[in-house]
């Protein structure tokens, strides 16, 4: 798994700004989904859908400087908007842990 960082070797999970940065997507793509599908959603679909995710994640991955793997998004979205900052915030947290070990085992 090829994860890149920038990551400081201080093991503080930045929390917050992980959080701050979801949320602060997710408003900024609600706004493009809006122009993009005027029409009421089906109560069928995701109330976050897979593509906003993937925004989401990139977001993420400039904010902290990492390449996150692939299967940190899952198929079909977000049923609201609390199951996503509570999900990615625990895969980010992971993927963080995860870097951290790593670079203290290098040092």
């Amino acid at each position: 798994m090829g994860v890149h960082t920038k990551i400081p070797t201080v093991p503080g999970f930045p929390a917050q700004d992980i959080e701050r940065c979801i949320r602060d997507t997710l408003a900024d793509q609600a706004g493009a989904q809006n122009v993009l599908r005027p029409r009421p959603v089906s109560a069928c679909d995701p109330e976050i859908d897979s593509l906003v995710v993937v925004e989401i994640i990139v977001a993420i991955e400039e904010l902290l400087g990492v390449s996150l793997p692939p299967s940190f998004s899952p198929r079909g979205g977000y049923e609201d908007t609390e199951a996503c900052v509570a999900d990615l915030m625990a895969e980010t947290r992971a993927v963080w842990t995860e870097i951290v070990k790593e670079e203290q085992h290098h040092e």
